[in-house]
């Protein structure tokens, strides 16, 4: 295939960011955002529908070919994506109902039948993780158990960027970052296993062909041309998870390196050889772009996302001000909370707002404001909320410590770790140094990274990062403030602790009399 372009497409939570990179001066030439929508139709319900990737994919690479003469130098094109959604598809590549994705907590009852007919060390050993509402099967054994005729309908279960890459080649596949989520498959043979498929009551047949994130897979088709602008025959290589291919982008290709990507939600990702079993399992695990390597991943659900409904519920005025001002709403929130000392005067904030993922894996939990007085602004609640966040993250950093794995400093990637008060108040809590670098969107470069290496330009995929990604600067923690905030820590886990029945009854109250 010639051209020295490549087209890199991620697909998150709320939106899905593009990138066309140079693969003659490795710098990105182009790039393209579309945000796409998220429903919550009922409590623990969390859905978003197939087509609507597919359409923000499509307003994303126009983006990208509005920017220059590039369609016809574009070689090849990867897509990562949001995990732990469950979409089925039908046989003709049709979706069948809307994706449960991972912030879905529904399939509890699932998640008790897998553990009762497979059990939780199988599904450790196996796929290296958990059994959670987080991950596929519970919640397509929820479709086989509430929805039989659709389930029965399903040809392929796939990822979002499944989907989007079936949209443009018309083949069925997934990356085998992708497949890490799916309890079938053997993270350390990179297969499926058919035994656990049978057990959970999967036909194996549902499941789609295993590539490596670099390996091609397919050619942009004339219909996918004609819709998305793109040259047919243009090669599709696999693509990875949103967080492998950030990782990927953000030069973290050698084991023992670390990093915290921030967007809707987080992730703590700390890359260990694939060889190397963890016996840890309130952090995930799934396979690195790269061969050989694991992300040992702790995925927190509401980071971006709380400061954001703060800002939907209360920022009217600073919305107001930045429109007229064309400036950043959320700079102008945490410029208040910047006049506020650490530790917000007492107020405690639990940024659970639908659950909790690492390492708590309470689909009940509920968030909280504790410490509230007189004498509380809306400055402590929004530095309450930034703190908060960053002890959920803390709780991780504890945990893989505490599970022999070293963190020396953390590459940070992603909107919020623009905001340096943001990323001081995160190093002193965890009292980690965190490290910025120059790239802006790490999944998608990542993306086209792969994509360069399965089209031939690029002989490996570690080389060519020397000249793309380069550190900008480094946060180092305030060791006495960490002191202070290793106390407000212990009470912060207290209180949740000692609100876990309480959410447990809330839940169960809801649902008792029907709260929709």
């Amino acid at each position: 295939m010639s051209g020295h372009l490549t087209l890199g497409i991620d697909i998150g939570t709320t939106n899905v960011k593009a990138c066309i990179l140079d693969t003659r001066t490795n710098t990105v030439v182009a790039s393209g955002f579309q945000e796409h929508p998220l429903f919550l139709p009922k409590p623990g319900y969390a859905e978003q529908e197939g087509d609507n990737y597919w359409k923000a994919v499509v307003a994303a690479i126009k983006q990208c070919l509005e920017q220059g003469p590039y369609a016809e130098n574009i070689a090849a094109v990867g897509i990562s994506g949001l995990v732990g959604v469950t979409l089925p598809i039908s046989e003709d590549g049709r979706p069948i109902r809307p994706g449960m994705i991972w912030m879905d907590s529904r399939s509890e009852a699932e998640c008790q039948e897998i553990r009762t007919k497979v059990g939780e060390d199988k599904i450790n050993f196996n796929n290296g993780n958990r059994i959670a509402p987080w991950f596929i099967e519970p919640k397509a054994l929820w479709m086989k158990n509430h929805e039989p005729e659709l389930f029965e309908k399903t040809y392929k279960f796939l990822s979002p960027a499944g989907y989007c890459t079936y949209k443009l080649c018309g083949e069925f596949t997934i990356n085998t970052g992708d497949a890490g989520l799916f309890y079938p498959y053997d993270y350390q043979n990179e297969r499926w296993n058919p035994e656990i498929a049978h057990a959970i009551g999967i036909p194996i047949e549902k499941y789609p062909k295993i590539y490596r994130s670099y390996e091609v897979v397919g050619e942009v088709t004339s219909a996918a041309a004609s819709e998305t602008g793109l040259k047919k025959g243009t090669l599709l290589v696999a693509g990875g998870t949103d967080i492998s291919s950030a990782a990927l982008g953000s030069g973290v290709t050698v084991a023992g390196q670390a990093f915290y990507s921030m967007g809707t939600g987080s992730n703590l990702g700390i890359i260990i050889p694939t060889e190397q079993r963890v016996h840890e399992y309130r952090i995930l695990k799934w396979p690195h772009v790269i061969p050989g390597l694991t992300m040992f991943d702790g995925p927190m659900a509401f980071t971006g996302a709380s400061l954001k409904w703060f800002a939907d519920m209360f920022g009217d005025d600073e919305r107001l001000i930045a429109n007229r001002a064309g400036i950043n709403e959320y700079d102008l929130l945490t410029k208040q909370a910047d006049r506020v000392s650490p530790g917000a005067d007492g107020q405690l904030f639990l940024p659970f707002l639908g659950n909790t993922l690492s390492p708590n894996w309470n689909s009940n939990a509920k968030g909280v404001f504790f410490g509230t007085t007189l004498r509380t602004t809306r400055a402590h609640m929004i530095r309450a909320i930034i703190e908060g966040i960053a002890f959920d993250l803390y709780s991780n950093v504890k945990i893989a410590i505490g599970a022999g794995v070293k963190i020396d400093k953390l590459i940070l990637n992603g909107g919020p770790t623009k905001s340096a008060f943001w990323n001081q108040i995160t190093a002193n809590v965890i009292n980690i140094p965190l490290e910025t670098t120059n790239i802006n969107e790490a999944a998608p470069l990542g993306d086209a990274i792969l994509a360069a290496k399965g089209a031939g330009i690029y002989d490996n995929i570690i080389d060519p990062l020397k000249d793309i990604v380069k550190t900008t600067g480094t946060i180092e923690p305030d060791q006495k403030i960490h002191e202070m905030y290793e106390e407000f820590f212990a009470i912060r886990q207290r209180v949740y602790q000692n609100l876990t029945k309480e959410m447990d009854d809330l839940h169960a109250l809801l649902y008792k009399y029907h709260v929709q």
